[in-house]
């Protein structure tokens, strides 16, 4: 094989590296960034409750009415259930165990695959109004800002979604994001089981600083959802390896001409628990590893090979300039003689 054709096979072979490494890093790991359409995690959090007894309440018994500090477990489940292009239709099912109780609720987002944020539903797919809004996970990469706003289905309402520092978790580096709602509850599920009045003696029993004149008999109540959440957000991977859950609903009531809380009838505290953190971290370490490999070191290494390959048609090159021709040999040859 001559020595320009070996040189044009290993050019060739240099730029196929090249453009294989463009293929790798702009197609292969942006696609890997998507939401799998497999995505199916189940995260375990514990914690205190209050409640409202509804048994209690309907006979009158106010002392024992609300019960505090009631140990909980909660299993979250997030999984897709379909994906329609780049949009997935996503399953988030919060179970609470209280004592022999389990309480499940289940809401479905039409959310981006890219993004993570609520975007427009398939046709067939009923699903909460989400759109242009965080719900159940953040994206990749996560931007380290106020820019994102988040869905709260208790009250239905989107909020803003503050970016307040660096933290680590379970030698990850995470992003800290803290959202604060405080809007009236709008969930069916959540207003069902509670009572739209309740008598103005039972009322003051309850809430007992409350000024009992104002009151009409019996009380009309609504209610507020106020929830606070920090997610502890992987920076590379987006995986919330930490959480804590700060969520209530207070009784309200209009008389008197402005709005007056009366007492919360449910409290719920939460927070992940250790072994879901470390299940959590593992998982981002092991798609962080994957994304790295596809974003930096292929990319790098198919770029390193080619570099070398055209490193060598230089050499060469430089080493078939400096070698003499056959004609330059004989004159050497004939002034000799």
């Amino acid at each position: 094989m001559s020595v320009r054709r070996t040189s044009l096979i290993l050019v060739v072979a240099a730029v196929v590296l090249v453009a294989l490494a463009g293929v790798v890093r702009f197609v292969a790991a942006p696609s890997a960034t998507k939401l799998p359409d497999d995505t199916d995690q189940t995260v375990r959090y514990a914690g205190k409750a209050t409640m409202l007894d509804g048994k209690a309440l309907r006979s009158g018994d106010a002392a024992d009415a609300i019960k505090s500090d009631i140990p909980i477990t909660v299993d979250r489940r997030v999984h897709v259930t379909s994906t329609h292009g780049d949009t997935a239709v996503l399953e988030d099912t919060l179970t609470m165990h209280v004592g022999d109780q389990s309480l499940p609720s289940s809401k479905t987002y039409s959310i981006d695959r890219d993004s993570r944020k609520g975007t427009v539903p398939p046709t067939s797919a009923a699903v909460e109004p989400s759109r242009g809004a965080l719900s159940s996970a953040f994206p990749p990469d996560a931007k380290q800002d106020d820019s994102y706003t988040y869905y709260d289905s208790t009250t239905q309402s989107i909020v803003p979604v503050r970016y307040t520092g660096t933290a680590e978790r379970k030698g990850r580096e995470v992003n800290v994001y803290k959202i604060t709602v405080a809007a009236p509850v709008k969930d069916p599920a959540v207003l069902e089981p509670l009572p739209p009045a309740l008598p103005k003696n039972l009322v003051t029993r309850l809430a007992p600083g409350i000024d009992a004149k104002a009151l009409p008999d019996p009380v009309p109540l609504a209610y507020r959802g106020e929830s606070t959440l920090v997610a502890y957000v992987d920076q590379q991977t987006g995986v919330a390896i930490d959480q804590s859950v700060d969520r209530k609903v207070v009784a309200t009531t209009a008389a008197g001409g402005k709005e007056t809380a009366l007492l919360p009838v449910s409290a719920f505290a939460f927070a992940i628990v250790p072994e879901s953190q470390k299940d959590l971290a593992d998982k981002a370490a092991s798609a962080g590893l994957l994304l790295t490999l596809l974003a930096d070191v292929t990319p790098l290494v198919l770029v390193g090979i080619a570099a070398v390959l055209l490193l060598v048609v230089f050499l060469r090159g430089r080493k078939q300039q400096a070698a003499p021709t056959p004609s330059q040999e004989g004159a050497a040859a004939a002034e000799a003689a």
